[in-house]
């Protein structure tokens, strides 16, 4: 990014605003490199989604409807009320800690998904804002890919969406957002072949370039066996075709290899076949990028099998590499909010030799792949966008071939598109926009420190407890609302200090009170801590403001450093019961995890070794039934918990110690 002035400008953008930001631009422009880098580095709370499992998994997140469990098919808007109040209180946490939420290959999104987003995230955050304040990062070319919909239901949402596109979304029309195109191309390098796949992009191309990429049309070509090329096609039946008559005409004996695949892992993630099956001599592509120093391989990257083992699969590869190569594991990311920070945890995983037969594959697999040498077949294209896709795979003009020459109905465009880029460009950023953005965050957050719709909500039930909540709090704090951007430093120390003495009491008239109205009720102890921690994490927040200056940098600072708050009613109804054992599970589930190289998280979760320190199951049978554990994961662990238990009821000491691990 150094050299490049614009993934620079985003990068400060997502650093240092909460403006919606819509990053596009030619393919190859490094728009699946700045993602990476922002997942690294960036210091806010995130999460990546994007529309398609494979899309998911390439980018190291969820798919949309898995992270907001939303129906496949059309939303109408406001159809739905309330349409989180089926989340649980671990989803709902994680949707309110969020501050920065990516999705890629945006260009693949139908627009009445984005506005359900923006509703869930607007009814779990009590806030009015689009998308209840989360900042979005959008990654994708609208010249690619489109959405995928049936004509029955763009029926049904044509009504409210003047086209299939993200950009046509109700809240597009309202939330301020930026678009930044990327225009340093650094997949190709001959100036002529980029000069083609912009006019292709552009839906213009000339006469000089269409004679000159029909040059590339050789008749009849068939590669030989050991040219690796491969082959582009619009259709799935046709890929496969392809790839098992290769596969066929080879007399060498078939190798399958059959992957491990634990907890949950959609199979239309698969990022390759889950029985693979191999042929010396069979043209392979690498479908995941090599995470060793030596960096020998990359998704894409095509090679010929020379040798295959129990374990391992040989590949030699175009530039004389040959390549051991071993399965790898991918992981079915699931985010979950800890505290005050949002945690990656994996729900499944997919282990497999990171290969597929690849003398053909679809456009839409492609995307996001570079090819040294490839056939492209889009004479039966049937998308916006399918054409340019294919030959912008390739790194250069020589490395393609052409099937069947190319026409000017293959170079399919939509006006709607063509129109958007013309009104977006019109909100180009530059750093004078950046300034007044970074103003408009800074307002923001400082609105959301005086933002008590969160103390509001959290008071329900307990309003006879606090009765001065309406006149003191939320009567002041609306209206300093519209005040708030002609706030002097000194004026936001003293509303600071007003709210935290106010807060404050309200906290000590809470707990001389709570014990008594609560009782026994668990469910009056849980919204009890909420309303208590809530208050506790504001006066952290309220306590250094009404003493320091009000900073953008002071505040997310504080955000991220602030002391969380225990439970205090609900933990005292709640203790684990046999809490030794529990103790005993947690560590022998950390050690076995370590010892796996995985997440302690993706083995068991706390509230599952819960339930089995307080059921104390007897036998295999009697442990499969307990929620999370089912029965791969009893085969495989519960030897050694049952002996736990048992240990556990004996009361030897030291039995976590001296178990050996299933």
């Amino acid at each position: 990014m150094t050299d490049n002035p614009l993934l620079k400008l985003a990068q400060a953008y997502v650093d240092t605003t909460n403006t919606l930001v819509f990053l596009t631009g030619k393919a190859g422009t490094g728009k699946t490199t700045f993602l990476r880098e922002v997942r690294q580095t960036s210091q806010k709370k995130l999460a990546i989604i994007a529309p398609t499992g494979v899309a998911a998994i390439n980018a190291g997140g969820m798919t949309i409807h898995s992270l907001f469990q939303l129906p496949f098919g059309p939303m109408l808007p406001n159809s739905v009320e309330s349409p989180d109040m089926h989340y649980n209180p671990e989803k709902r946490a994680l949707l309110q800690s969020l501050e920065l939420l990516i999705i890629d290959e945006i260009s693949m999104v139908r627009p009445d998904v984005l506005d359900q987003i923006d509703v869930i995230l607007r009814n779990v955050r009590s806030s009015r804002h689009p998308f209840g304040g989360v900042q979005l990062l959008l990654i994708g070319d609208l010249a690619q890919l489109s959405p995928i919909i049936r004509d029955e239901e763009w029926a049904l949402l044509r009504p409210y969406y003047a086209t299939p596109y993200f950009f046509s979304s109700l809240v597009l029309q309202r939330a301020p957002y930026v678009r930044i195109e990327l225009d340093k191309v650094y997949r190709q390098s001959d100036e002529s072949f980029v000069r083609i796949l912009n006019e292709m992009r552009e839906q213009h191309l000339s006469t000089e370039s269409l004679e000159r990429l029909n040059a590339r049309y050789i008749a009849n070509f068939k590669p030989s066996a050991d040219d690796p090329y491969i082959t582009l096609t619009t259709h799935n039946r046709n890929a496969q075709a392809i790839n098992q008559e290769w596969l066929d005409a080879l007399t060498s004996p078939e190798v399958e290899y059959t992957a491990t695949i634990r907890g949950e892992f959609p199979g239309d993630a698969y990022p390759t076949d889950a029985s693979l099956k191999l042929k010396v001599g069979a043209q392979v592509m690498f479908v995941k990028n090599d995470s060793s120093p030596e960096k020998r391989y990359y998704n894409g990257k095509i090679g010929t099998v020379t040798l295959l083992e129990a374990d391992t699969v040989h590949v030699a590869t175009p530039d004389g590499q040959e390549i051991a190569v071993q399965a790898l594991e991918w992981s079915n990311v699931k985010y979950q909010a800890e505290g005050e920070q949002i945690d990656e945890t994996n729900a499944g995983s997919f282990a497999q030799i990171p290969l597929k037969t690849a003398w053909a594959i679809t456009i839409h697999k492609s995307q996001g792949l570079t090819f040294d040498k490839a056939v492209i077949d889009v004479a039966a294209s049937f998308a916006h966008g399918q054409a340019y896709v294919a030959l912008s795979r390739c790194r250069s003009l020589e490395g393609l071939v052409l099937r069947s020459p190319v026409s000017a109905q293959n170079i399919m465009g939509d006006p709607a598109v063509n129109r958007f880029n013309v009104e977006a460009d019109k909100r180009k950023p530059d750093e004078n926009t950046l300034l007044a953005h970074q103003d408009l965050y800074r307002l923001y957050l400082l609105s959301e420190l005086f933002n008590f719709s969160g103390l509001e909500q959290r008071s329900v039930k307990f309003e006879t407890l606090v009765p001065d909540l309406q006149t003191e709090i939320l009567d002041v704090a609306g209206k300093m609302e519209k005040q708030l951007s002609s706030y002097s430093d000194d004026r936001i120390q003293k509303a600071s200090a007003y709210f935290r003495e106010k807060l404050e009491a309200m906290s000590i008239s809470l707990h001389k009170q709570l014990t008594m109205f609560v009782g026994s009720s668990k469910e009056l102890a849980g919204k009890a801590d909420e309303l208590l921690n809530w208050i506790m994490n504001r006066l952290q927040l309220l306590e250094a403001f009404s003493t320091r200056l009000f900073t953008t940098e002071s505040y997310l600072d504080l955000q991220r450093n602030k002391k969380q708050s225990g439970s205090i009613y609900l933990k005292a109804l709640n203790a684990k019961p046999n809490e030794a054992l529990f103790e005993s599970l947690v560590s022998w589930r950390d050690q076995t995890a370590k010892q796996e190289n995985v997440l302690a998280s993706m083995l068991f979760s706390e509230q599952t070794l819960a339930a089995i320190a307080a059921k104390l199951p007897e036998t295999l049978k009697s442990l499969s039934g307990i929620k999370g554990i089912g029965p791969e994961k009893t085969i495989r662990y519960g030897p050694a918990m049952l002996t736990l238990i048992r240990a556990y009821q004996q009361g030897e000491s030291g039995a976590a110690d001296q178990v050996s691990l299933f």
